[in-house]
């Protein structure tokens, strides 16, 4: 009996004014009626997919409505799912934006999403949700517990029926390999990486599979191994001009001039894919206006790199001080990538010492290894460490 006293009617009888008035049977029993929770999930995912921080905002506040009315069902989840990630977002991306949100915590919401899923039996998305949050410890360098959240995981992970499902396989497979490389196991790290890799050949999952090579590339180079590299840098590129997306023919030539000027030591066929790649990055309609100069600032590090090994000191000295690499403030990257960024520095620290100003060069070069020096000793560490040696012996 509810408080009115009143009966409540039978599922029977609610079916039948369901028909009658032509609407879905959620409509009559729940607060928010299923209708509107997909239009406005449809919508919310329209403009999370937009590029800027406008577009993502407005998605949260078109989204908070509804869930502080605490819906269910699968639109419901996916809403929670998404706010979570919106959170997460404005927090690595806007954190003014994301101080003006009252509720800002997002893993009460992920882990109602979580709680959702399970209910309705929907095991791939639980694993996704898991995976996001595996993905936010390992922004925070806490890679055990990436390793923990993504090993219970899999163990949840008994049915690979879908492709979702798979997906999902692959994806926390490459997210663990990077991770426990991080941690210093080299070994564990290509164990996985190579079960990811065959499991993504074999089920013909192509959606993470051009990331897995490209690490797969990386450690092999990092072990001196680099027929085995090379390989690998040959199957990158057959894929990508199979893919013939934009997004990946950027970043594999953006690796491309990384590889030829690091281990190749072919620094004009480097120079001349660095200077395509910018152009390219300058004329793409792929990015805002406003925001291509950020997106070049890597590109443009590489080739004054590949500046300095050309002995173009001053050339080079101008493009690093115009291109600063900044490191995101609310996040950890990997130290792979984060190697990767500030070497910079020790390159800037070379053309500094041979244009005869010691002393910055030795601060920049001793910075380099400092930033580094905890991580596990990849190639990139020791070529800051080689650097350092050279500008502090003069």
């Amino acid at each position: 009996m509810p408080e009115n006293g009143k009966t409540q009617p039978s599922i029977e009888r609610l079916q039948h004014i369901a028909r009658q008035l032509d609407v879905d049977i959620s409509e009559l029993v729940e607060e928010v009626p299923r209708e509107k929770m997909k239009s406005t999930l449809k919508e919310a995912l329209e403009l999370w997919r937009k590029t800027g921080i406008q577009p993502t905002a407005d998605a949260a506040a078109l989204l908070r409505p509804i869930l502080e009315k605490k819906p269910s069902g699968y639109e419901a989840a996916r809403m929670y799912e998404l706010y979570a990630r919106i959170l997460y977002h404005l927090y690595v991306v806007a954190i003014d934006r994301y101080n003006d949100i009252a509720e800002n915590n997002w893993e009460p919401f992920i882990q109602e999403a979580i709680n959702l899923y399970r209910d309705l039996q929907m095991d791939w998305r639980v694993i996704k949700c898991q995976g996001f949050l595996a993905d936010i410890q390992f922004d925070k360098a806490n890679y055990f517990g990436t390793v923990e959240i993504i090993d219970q995981a899999l163990g949840e992970l008994s049915v690979m029926d879908s492709l979702e499902t798979k997906s999902m396989y692959i994806q926390l497979l490459g997210t663990k390999a990077i991770a426990l490389e991080s941690l210093g196991q080299n070994r564990e790290a290509h164990k996985q990486l190579d079960v990811a890799i065959n499991f993504a050949r074999e089920q013909l999952v192509m959606d993470q599979y051009y990331n897995l090579l490209n690490a797969r590339v990386f450690f092999y180079y990092d072990s001196q191994q680099p027929e085995k590299a090379r390989e690998y840098v040959e199957e990158c590129s057959l894929f990508v001009q199979l893919i013939k997306h934009e997004s990946f023919t950027f970043e594999h030539e953006l690796n491309q001039v990384f590889r030829e000027e690091f281990f190749e030591k072919d620094y004009i066929k480097a120079l001349t894919i660095a200077e395509q790649l910018i152009s390219k990055i300058e004329a793409s309609d792929r990015f805002p206006k406003e925001v291509k100069g950020e997106v070049n600032t890597l590109p443009k590090s590489l080739l004054a790199r590949v500046l300095t090994r050309l002995e173009r000191y001053e050339e080079a000295l101008s493009i690093f001080e115009e291109n600063p690499i900044v490191l995101p403030e609310r996040i950890q990257l990997n130290p792979i990538d984060v190697a990767l960024r500030v070497l910079s520095n020790s390159y800037e620290a070379l053309c500094h010492y041979h244009l005869g100003n010691q002393k910055k060069a030795e601060e920049l070069a001793r910075a380099t290894v400092e930033r580094i020096h905890n991580m596990p000793h990849s190639s990139l560490y020791h070529f800051a460490r080689k650097v350092l040696s050279k500008v502090v012996s003069k």
